[in-house]
């Protein structure tokens, strides 16, 4: 476990209303999936239900309790799941913020920022599907560093090509992202539907 912060000039926390909010949609058919392995798939679908149904149930809500963004005189600490990574913050040298489609180039944009060090390197991110936009000019104006306005950007693939180091490689490709929840699941229904056959 790392250490206490020191006193923070500034600490954010993502919103867990926001991003319960953003992504309400796109959990329906996952909920309608592990209904039916639940109440249909037996013994084995039950076992996967509910599975899935505990690690959701404990690691979305950990994380917004350990999540957290803070500066201090001297350093940014970005806290995930697991750790937190301390940067000097004379390392910070601009903050990108862009407007990013939430899933298909046509879908409704949502603010994000970077703050990047002086080889273009992510030190921290806020996507607008979890943080809220005051939050995020709270920490422009705290870091006091250049900002790059982009405005809307047709994917975070298109961000890429201009801060490769700032884009996660599941975000510049959301189809390899989306198999990577797909083939699994595609995979556990065969399962039980081999299952239920015999």
């Amino acid at each position: 476990m790392p250490g206490p912060l020191p006193a923070a000039a500034l600490e954010l926390r993502p919103s867990l209303r926001r991003y319960l909010g953003t992504v309400k949609w796109s959990l329906l058919p996952i909920v309608v999936l592990l209904a039916a392995l639940l109440f249909r798939g037996g013994g084995f679908g039950a076992i996967v239900s509910l599975s899935v149904i505990v690690l959701a149930s404990a690691v979305v809500p950990t994380w917004f309790r350990r999540a957290a963004i803070a500066v201090t005189a001297d350093e940014v600490a970005v806290t995930g799941l697991l750790r937190t990574r301390r940067v000097p913050r004379s390392a910070v040298a601009s903050v990108i913020t862009v407007a990013l489609p939430r899933t298909h180039k046509n879908s409704r944009s949502m603010a994000h920022l970077y703050v990047l060090d002086g080889g273009g390197r992510r030190i921290a991110r806020m996507k607008g599907s979890r943080w809220v936009e005051d939050d995020m000019r709270r920490l422009i104006a705290t870091l006091g560093v250049e900002t790059r306005k982009l405005g809307r950007l047709p994917s975070a693939r298109a961000l890429a090509r201009r801060y490769p180091h700032a884009v996660p490689l599941l975000e510049r490709y959301p189809v390899l992202a989306g198999a990577l929840v797909v083939v699994p699941a595609v995979a556990a229904i065969f399962a039980l539907s081999l299952e239920l056959s015999s």
